[in-house]
This record gives C-alpha cells, sequence and structure tokens, in this order.
C-alpha cells in the first residue's frame, strides 16, 4: 500500500544534518528533534550513526527506514571485514547504500530517508550524499532534512577547502544552529561526530560547546 501524500510530506520534515569534509577528517553534526508534525514526538534522537571504526551516517526522514538501513549495512561492513580482513573504503560503503536504496525505488517505492556519509580511509576524509533514489554524489560538504535550505547558505558562505578539524567544526556548527533558529522542526541539542585517522570519536557536549555549538 502506497502512503498518502499527506504522509508523504511529514516525513519530508523534522531534522537537519550537515556535513563537512576537512583537511584530515570529515565531520557530521545533527539537532536531536525528533517529530511527527506538530508534535514533538522525541528530544533526544539519535540521528548519526557509526557503520564501523571510521565511518558514520546521518538520518533524515522516516526513522523505521533509516534503522533497518544502517542495521543492514553495518552486518554487509562487518562480513566484508572478517572475509578480506581489511577495513572498506568510504566510497564503496557509499556505493552498497546507494544500490540498497536504488533497489528499493526500483523494486516497490523508496526508503523515506536523506542520508550524508562520512569516513576516513588511505585516500583521506570523504562526503557522500544521496536521495532516495540511490542517486549518490561525493559532497565537501552537504545538508539533509527540514532545515537544510538555512544550512545551505551559511555553508554556503563559510565553506573553506582544507579547513582544519577546529575550523571546520565551527561552520558545521554554524549552519546547524542556523537551522535551529529557523526551523521549528530541528533543535533540542546536537551531536557532533570526528572521523578521522584515528576512528570514529563524538564530541561530549562540553566540548560542542567550546567548538561554538552553545544553544
Amino acid at each position: 500500500m502506497q502512503p498518502t501524500k499527506n504522509f508523504e510530506e511529514q516525513l519530508s520534515k523534522g531534522t537537519t544534518t550537515v556535513g563537512i569534509k576537512c583537511k584530515d577528517c570529515a565531520i557530521l553534526v545533527a539537532d536531536m528533534r525528533a517529530s511527527m508534525g506538530t508534535l514533538v514526538a522525541s528530544d533526544h534522537a539519535k540521528k548519526v550513526h557509526s557503520l564501523n571504526e571510521f565511518t558514520a551516517i546521518t538520518i533524515a526522514g522516516l526513522v523505521s527506514d533509516a534503522q533497518y538501513i544502517i542495521d543492514i549495512m553495518q552486518a554487509q561492513i562487518r562480513l566484508f571485514e572478517l572475509d578480506r580482513k581489511r577495513l572498506p573504503k568510504t566510497s564503496m560503503i557509499a556505493n552498497l547504500v546507494k544500490n540498497m536504496l536504488y533497489g528499493q525505488y526500483r523494486a516497490y517505492f523508496p526508503y523515506y530517508v536523506q542520508l550524508i556519509i562520512g569516513g576516513w580511509d588511505k585516500t583521506g576524509p570523504h562526503i557522500f550524499s544521496f536521495d532516495m533514489a540511490g542517486s549518490l554524489s561525493e559532497d565537501d560538504w552537504f545538508s539533509s532534512g527540514s532545515g537544510s535550505p538555512v544550512a545551505f547558505g551559511v555553508l554556503e558562505a563559510l565553506y573553506k577547502e582544507g579547513m582544519t578539524e577546529k575550523e571546520g567544526m565551527k561552520v558545521a556548527l554554524k549552519a546547524l544552529k542556523a537551522a535551529i533558529k529557523r526551523d521549528t522542526a530541528t533543535g533540542d541539542g546536537i551531536r557532533a561526530v570526528v572521523i578521522d585517522s584515528k576512528g570514529f570519536r563524538e564530541l561530549s557536549k562540553q566540548e560542542v560547546i567550546e567548538h561554538g555549538g552553545d544553544l
């Protein structure tokens, strides 16, 4: 059964996530509000998830679809690591996600998600974005969710190639804070993740504040 138009419109609202490629790391940040129409369903939603030690994904859209994709991807990546005795490249993980999204889109109807993958491998940091039909793009920066139009403006103005982790985090948080200020479906705190040669690391609340993420 196909979702109704009103249901589809509800799914497009309710979050803002940002991904930035820096000189030596990838940065992912997201708000913590989960909404259902005008209802705030949760004020501590987790929208940045680790796929493995060096890759993470942000989610916007239908939570059940996103959780299913994350579960499948974590299992596929773990099987690859056990079989090949090495870590997959970020681009390989991105292509696996692309194939999942495209296959579902062609088979029935798409997963109602908008995703960003950030990771680090021997070729450096990477940011990949997707649409519901599986279109894949590698970007220096990207934003997803209902507040993304606001975040895009900040990123377009402030992003510079080769930024340090500190500089990149400041820009990412400015973009997210602008979305929180203007988009009623975005808010209730910030989660921030850095992925570099040492792996996945989530910033503490105090570290987020120190980088300019105070609300």
